[in-house]
């Protein structure tokens, strides 16, 4: 009896699992023929008995839109339970679900990463970082969580960075400690604990922030910032005020030198002897012994087996040759090049900056231009930093300040790298007058020293053009222009030109003429134009060429004729002017008389008595009777100065002197100017110079 109701158990079981079984089966076949009501009501039916596959079909059912049962929270869920139910059964049944339903546990997982996908595109659309983060949470078997825990870090650092607190930026870097922001937050935490804290100007906020935040590493501009305020007048008294207050101030030491360069800037021995009674505490001894050893000596660069070293006026080695280049000394300083490496040494051949940049320009006004990491910065002539290396352009000092170009745009700095003002612009030039060119978004401008905007306009392009005007230049016509902004009345042209000699070309409906420095017409609207007329219509020595028909004449300032239209050509006015009626060239005084009849090919103007002329593509100088100075025999010649000729033979240059005397022979590949009277001679890579001023000699190593 016990027997055969135990085998009757058993066979009710395998029944039951059966027809549930058959349940989950017709529940897929009712889901391949879309009836969902059908499906659905098997599927709940199985859960008990047949979870997996169960939850599967009903997770589907729930995932699809085409019936009334669509609600993704439903389909993620019998999702979770189709693969969690999975692994609860024994082997024989996965058997089973495979062979029965095509159903096995990887088609659950890629159905539970197709409700994920769908889930991160809702996420993606919210996006934001509470929705990011709830993704991670909920679809943590997801493809996608990379990509979630980027957006949510990058979302999450945008909103602190946006906020720009220190409480926003390191709530950012608690919650989020391995993001690849950190050192960007970090960065911006460092800042904006240093601009919640200090106020420019005050000194003593800037020690508040050192005692506060000691680790910071903007401690370093904090401590920049003090130096910078307390000697900010860069004066003596600045420097040594600033050495007294702030012993521990790690830019005491440049202080020291920077005060020592001041009390010797015209840099003579009186100067330095003086400062050394009046600061016997000055701790660089080192650099008042050298300065007085070196500072009257002249020297120059000299090659020797392509490597550079000094000479002194007599030619001899001061410096041996062992550098790849090197400069002229400025300010007891000179630039050399060694393995790629660009440093500076003193008059004793001492390295003074250490040869450490990629590129550096020669000393001016105490200051050069250094390039480390591709980036440009300035030093100081101690090597200290006076502009850290950091920008992508820098220029010249012109006025005591330079413009710097950061990727935020151009700003300016004064000597002692201080903003001269605080303003970016999208442009900047050199000033020039006390006014600089600039150019913003908006803008197009000139600015004066303090950085207020001397004249500006929101459309077209500005050119300073005088004391008191400027030329607004837009697409169809130029308008001379106040400061103020306001226009010169009837003073608007189709082009105005560049004043040269208190006139200025203008053109107006085919016709130019001349205005003044003050917008003044002095030479009516009335000449033709003609081919690069803005270019040789040009005032010169207070006269000026013009087209008249087919021929070319000459008027001065006040439009007076000085020579009538009867030339094909005329050079520029001088003691006699050069002219052409057609293939040859001659002179003709002021009268129209012709002085030195039509024979060369070109002919260029009298100054001081003497004028190249070209013959047969050859040059030579005469005088003002036609006497040969110079024969034809040149290359090329050129003007240096009234007393110099600068000559070409043979493809060799040499240097003449106005009376035709060789003063440096023709034997030279390069003949460079260097400084008024001072000649750098360059033949077959050894370099000697020339002093025309001095000692008119030769100097070369011996």
């Amino acid at each position: 009896m016990i027997k055969s109701k135990y085998i009757l158990f058993i066979v009710l079981g395998l029944f039951l699992i059966q027809l549930n079984a058959c349940k989950v089966s017709k529940g897929f076949e009712a889901l391949e023929e879309y009836n969902y009501f059908e499906a659905k009501h098997l599927f709940e039916k199985s859960l008990n008995k047949e979870a997996s596959p169960a939850a599967y079909g009903l997770s589907v059912i729930y995932l699809r839109k085409d019936n009334p049962f669509h609600n993704l929270d439903s389909a993620y869920h019998y999702a979770l339970l189709s693969v969690e139910s999975y692994s609860k059964v024994k082997h024989k049944k996965h058997e089973k679900w495979q062979e029965d339903l095509s159903y096995n546990l990887r088609k659950a997982k890629q159905h539970r990463e197709k409700i994920s996908d769908i889930g991160f595109k809702v996420t993606v659309l919210e996006n934001s970082v509470k929705g990011y983060q709830s993704f991670i949470v909920k679809y943590p078997w997801s493809s996608k969580i990379e990509q979630a825990e980027l957006k949510r870090d990058s979302l999450a650092f945008l909103n602190a960075k946006t906020e720009n607190t220190s409480f926003a930026l390191s709530s950012f870097l608690e919650k989020y400690p391995d993001n690849k922001w950190v050192s960007q937050a970090q960065s911006l935490l460092y800042r904006a604990q240093y601009d919640e804290t200090v106020m420019k100007g005050e000194t003593e906020t800037y020690v508040k922030f050192i005692d506060k935040y000691p680790n910071n590493p903007l401690v370093k501009e904090a401590q920049l910032q003090i130096y910078q305020i307390e000697s900010k007048d860069n004066t003596i008294q600045s420097y040594y005020s600033f050495i007294n207050n702030y012993s521990n101030n790690p830019h005491v030491a440049d202080a020291w030198k920077k005060l020592y360069r001041l009390s010797i800037s015209d840099y003579t021995r009186k100067n330095v002897e003086q400062f050394e009674k009046q600061y016997p505490d000055f701790p660089f001894p080192e650099l008042i012994a050298e300065d007085l050893k070196l500072i009257e000596q002249q020297l120059f660069p000299f090659v020797s087996n392509n490597k550079y070293g000094f000479m002194n006026g007599e030619g001899q080695e001061k410096i041996a040759p062992s550098f790849d280049y090197a400069g002229p000394f400025n300010n007891g300083l000179a630039v050399v090049l060694d393995n790629n490496h660009f440093g500076y040494i003193n008059k004793n051949g001492q390295i003074m900056i250490p040869i450490q940049f990629e590129e550096a320009m020669d000393f001016s006004k105490g200051r050069a231009i250094v390039q480390v990491n591709g980036m440009y910065g300035v030093i100081d002539v101690s090597g200290n930093y006076v502009l850290p290396p950091q920008f992508i352009d820098i220029g010249g000092y012109v006025e005591g300040v330079t413009y710097a170009q950061s990727p935020k745009g151009f700003q300016y700095f004064d000597l002692d790298g201080e903003l001269a003002f605080d303003l970016i612009f999208q442009e900047a030039f050199s000033f020039n007058n006390g006014m600089a060119k600039v150019k913003t978004h908006t803008l197009n401008a000139y600015i004066d020293r303090k950085g207020n905007y001397v004249c500006k306009v929101t459309n077209g392009k500005i050119r300073y053009f005088s004391d008191s005007l400027f030329v607004h230049e837009m697409r169809d016509s130029s308008c001379l222009i106040f400061a103020n902004g306001s226009y010169l009345e009837n003073q608007c042209y189709d082009q105005i030109g560049v004043l040269s000699e208190n006139r200025a070309i203008v053109e107006k409906d085919g016709k130019y003429g001349y205005i003044n420095r003050n917008g003044e017409v002095s030479i009516p609207l009335k000449y033709i134009p003609f081919p690069n007329y803005f270019q040789f219509a040009q005032f010169k020595n207070a006269h000026v060429v013009f087209k008249k028909g087919n021929r070319y004449a000459m008027m001065d300032s006040l439009g007076g004729s000085v020579l009538p239209a009867l030339f094909e050509g005329i050079g520029d006015y001088g003691e006699l002017i050069p002219i052409t009626k057609g293939d040859l060239w001659g002179y003709t005084n002021h009268n129209v008389r012709l002085k030195i009849k039509y024979q060369y090919d070109f002919a260029f103007a009298f100054i001081d008595g003497t004028a190249i002329v070209e013959k047969d593509n050859y040059f030579g100088v005469i005088d003002l009777n036609n006497e040969i100075i110079f024969p034809m025999v040149f290359e090329s010649i050129k003007r240096v100065n009234k007393q110099l000729f600068l000559v070409k033979k043979d493809g060799r240059f040499g240097l003449y002197s106005k009376e035709g005397e060789a003063i440096v022979e023709t034997t030279y590949q390069r003949i460079i100017e260097l400084d008024d009277g001072l000649f750098k001679l360059v033949k077959n890579n050894e370099i000697s110079y020339y002093n025309a001023l001095k000692n008119k000699k030769i100097i070369a190593n011996k």
